[in-house]
């Protein structure tokens, strides 16, 4: 790669990570009790934009031709254990807000600096050969880095997974939030190909430049959608289930606003989490529970598709004319292929065979 080339690739790199974590800092979030995580790692992944963009055409104003090829290394490889560290609590605050405390996040750069500090002392202070001791037991360590936070984050995902599904009881919410589980093995892909900085070359250094620019875009546009999304997602994850309390009647006392709620169809509203449900029956989200699973005799997760597929082929024999994204709007569905997925294993037949039959 020309000199010219790589300048150019750098400074383009560089800008675009500046740009996006000012477009990142203007975005307005909605302060609460909920949100007050998420506006920190806001903060912190905009600060870190705009530091490593900055630091990337200081780098390229004094030395434009690339510098020492070992000090280049040690650099890249500080910062890319801070990068996994940054990337991995967002990402982790996002899915699981309480796993991720002041007081852990500072431990782990205690511990990155002190590694960080040790491999650039080595690099100062000891002969050549015994500086590559040190920085190949560095390379180690950060591998052992990603597999620990990719196992942290693996335990964290089951959780929100479960946190998510008990909440909304809906397929459909866990489809269109599986971006999230993207997000992370993105910027585990990221952290690995970063190793290839280590090789020294420039032209892989402004490649890889350019891919974690074009990352800090795609993570920009993930916190401007998790925000769209976080009246879906917070409540899901911030809210304990509650017990049984004074105001609360047994299970089995609530005959009337059920039947009341199933003849108005209530099921089929979307996008409403099973305690608000609970709630406008004036019932404790243990107590809906145990409705269905005692009462009724299935979970209420099953009951509801059921109820849902029922109105779908309703819908199918009055409906002839009305296309199939409309049925399943209408019957409660936001994704067609999961109501594809949903009518063949209640019903047995699929969609079109069953249109053919009415």
């Amino acid at each position: 790669m020309t000199d010219e080339l790589y300048f150019q690739v750098i400074l383009a790199a560089s800008s675009s990570m500046v740009a996006t974590g000012l477009l990142m800092a203007a975005v307005k979030t909605p302060t609460n009790e909920r949100t007050a995580k998420f506006i920190d790692v806001k903060h912190g992944l905009t600060a870190a934009m705009l530091l490593i963009g900055v630091l990337n055409m200081l780098q390229i104003g004094f030395d434009p031709h690339g510098g020492s090829h070992y000090l280049g290394s040690c650099i890249a490889l500080a910062v890319s254990y801070v990068q996994a560290m940054i990337f991995t609590n967002a990402v982790i605050v996002l899915i699981n807000p309480t796993e991720v405390t002041l007081r852990w996040v500072i431990l782990q750069l205690v511990a990155i600096a002190v590694v960080n500090t040790v491999l650039i002392g080595a690099y100062i202070l000891l002969p050549l050969q015994h500086f590559f001791y040190v920085y190949e037991f560095c390379i180690v360590l950060y591998i052992a880095l990603l597999i620990v936070y990719t196992r942290w984050y693996m335990r964290c995902y089951r959780q929100f997974v479960s946190q998510i599904s008990a909440y909304y009881e809906e397929d459909e919410i866990e489809r269109s939030l599986r971006w999230l589980g993207i997000l992370f093995w993105v910027a585990l892909a990221v952290g690995v190909l970063s190793l290839l900085m280590l090789i020294g070359s420039r032209t892989v250094d402004a490649c890889l430049t350019a891919l974690l620019a074009l990352f800090y875009v795609f993570l920009a546009a993930c916190f401007i959608n998790y925000q769209l999304s976080s009246p879906i997602i917070l409540p899901a994850l911030t809210t304990v289930p509650g017990g049984e309390t004074a105001n609360n009647p047994p299970v089995g006392e609530h005959p009337d606003k059920l039947m009341a709620w199933i003849e108005r169809k209530g099921y089929l509203e979307t996008n409403l989490g099973v305690e608000e449900i609970a709630k406008e029956l004036d019932m404790s989200l243990r107590q809906f529970h145990q409705h269905f699973d005692k009462v009724v005799g299935e979970n209420f997760r099953t009951w509801r598709i059921r109820k849902r597929i029922e109105h779908a082929r309703q819908l199918l024999a009055d409906r002839p004319d009305w296309p199939v994204t409309r049925i399943a709007r209408e019957s409660g569905f936001n994704d067609r292929s999961n109501f594809y997925q949903q009518f063949k294993r209640f019903t047995g037949i699929t969609v079109s065979d069953y249109k053919k039959d009415c």
